[in-house]
């Protein structure tokens, strides 16, 4: 009995870590996507880690942002400057060797430096090791949304990101009420995020309703921001982003008002104020 239990906790955790995994897809696309045009490296989700691991790119990806921010205030434009990353770093280092961790640690230094949360930070081991693969990415998506001040094109999810801050900062302008979308008496075909959108709901027995495009309220209290990027379908948690799957499979309809996701806090100065309230959790994965 006791091989059988120890069996099916091993069958659960490996579910769990290969469910952990398809959350994690869609923003290592599109981070992988970001560092090859930055880096100017072959990066795919696939090969992600294993281009970051030995740290050498997340510090040239530093001397990166800190030039663009230089580049920026010689210009004359008005952008708040960068510490500079002075680090010597090791080009030539090797994966899961003492130099990609120092490698690593100068880089995270240098996240402190110009004012990244520890909420996005990882640990050394986590990058080199491959131990906090949600970290890394959080930590490199905030590395992005630091560079898009410095009229470098950012991830799609951060062009999404402020897609939907416009939205909400022009609506806190005109203080509308917002309401479940009125059924049309003509009969119009549902939009792709629409038809998942109903179909989750369906599967995971929670009432969704249309505020309009890409926006809906769950169970009548949350009210979430839904985006497509490329073939996945996201809403907004927080400060960050989830698979919508994920958001509603994990939603406990005995708790209104709460959605339980493992999207950690992202900094709080890109909070606002129509958060989806969320539960505190941890970032492991």
């Amino acid at each position: 009995m006791q091989e059988e239990g120890g069996r099916a906790d091993m069958d659960l955790t490996s579910k769990i870590a290969e469910r952990s995994e398809q959350d994690l897809l869609p923003l290592k696309e599109d981070l992988a996507e970001w560092l090859s045009r930055v880096l100017q490296e072959q990066i795919t989700a696939e090969n992600l880690f294993d281009c970051l691991d030995n740290g050498v790119l997340v510090c040239k990806l530093a001397q990166i942002v800190q030039s663009a921010a230089q580049d920026c205030i010689k210009s004359g434009k008005s952008v708040k400057s960068l510490a500079p990353f002075s680090y010597k770093f090791h080009q030539k280092a090797k994966a899961g060797t003492f130099f990609a961790r120092d490698n690593a640690a100068h880089f995270l230094q240098w996240c402190r430096q110009i004012e990244v949360e520890d909420s996005v930070l990882f640990e050394s081991d986590g990058l080199v090791l491959q131990k906090q693969p949600r970290e890394v990415i959080l930590c490199l998506l905030e590395i992005a949304r630091v560079r898009a001040n410095y009229g470098i094109e950012p991830p799609k999810l951060i062009k999404l990101e402020k897609e939907i801050d416009d939205e909400i900062a022009a609506e806190e302008e005109k203080k509308p009420e917002l309401k479940p979308a009125r059924k049309e008496k003509k009969v119009s075909k549902a939009t792709s995020i629409d038809a998942e959108v109903a179909r989750l709901a369906a599967k995971y027995n929670v009432r969704i309703e249309k505020i309009k495009e890409g926006r809906y309220i769950v169970d009548g209290k949350i009210n979430i921001f839904v985006r497509i990027l490329r073939n996945h379908v996201m809403v907004r948690v927080g400060g960050g982003w989830d698979t919508l799957e994920h958001f509603i499979s994990r939603h406990d309809p005995n708790k209104i008002g709460r959605i339980l996701t493992s999207t950690p806090q992202a900094c709080s100065h890109h909070h606002h104020h129509h958060q989806i309230p969320e539960m505190p959790c941890s970032a492991s994965t």
